[in-house]
Formats: structure tokens, sequence, C-alpha cells
């Protein structure tokens, strides 16, 4: 099995990872929620604010993921490795 790439941390412990294929969201309690989105399947990444920053994340299917609170370093790292595996899968255009 292999480990992600990069990951961080929103508020109430929602951690999202970006992985070789596909982005994961783990919530709740000792994160039993998870949610695996595939890089194909995501639209768009998107930062917001400066202190405590919303990370948002749509997929092509209208469903919207938002990360609050989260530390923009984090932030941006999360953001500039999926493009950096979209990239590399070559699913930008």
């Amino acid at each position: 099995m292999e480990g992600p790439i990069t990951q961080a941390t929103g508020h109430n412990n929602t951690i999202v990872s970006v992985y070789r294929d596909r982005v994961e969201l783990r919530s709740g309690w000792q994160s039993q929620n998870v949610e695996s989105v595939g890089l194909r399947d995501v639209a768009v990444i998107g930062i917001k604010g400066l202190v405590n920053v919303t990370l948002t994340i749509e997929t092509n299917t209208g469903r919207v993921f938002q990360l609050n609170r989260m530390a923009l370093p984090d932030a941006r790292r999360i953001k500039n490795t999926f493009e950096q595996q979209k990239r590399r899968a070559g699913l930008y255009d």
C-alpha cells in the first residue's frame, strides 16, 4: 500500500491526502469517514484567505468539499501537489 505524497489537516481534524491517482478526505472520529476522488474527477482546487485558509475541492459532478481553517502553507502544498500529479498524468489540456 502506497503512502500519500502530501497531506494536511483542516478544522475538526479533517485530513486531506494527495496520492498518485486520487485525493482522499478523511473526517469523523478516528477518520472513519473516507471520501476518495480520482484525479480525473476533480475539476478545481482553490484557496481562499490568508490566515484561516479555506481549501475548496470541486468535482466534475458538482460536489464541493471545503476544508476550513487550514494553514496557508499546507493549503498551497496540497494545491500544488495536486496540480503536479494532474500534469504528470497528462490530464491538463
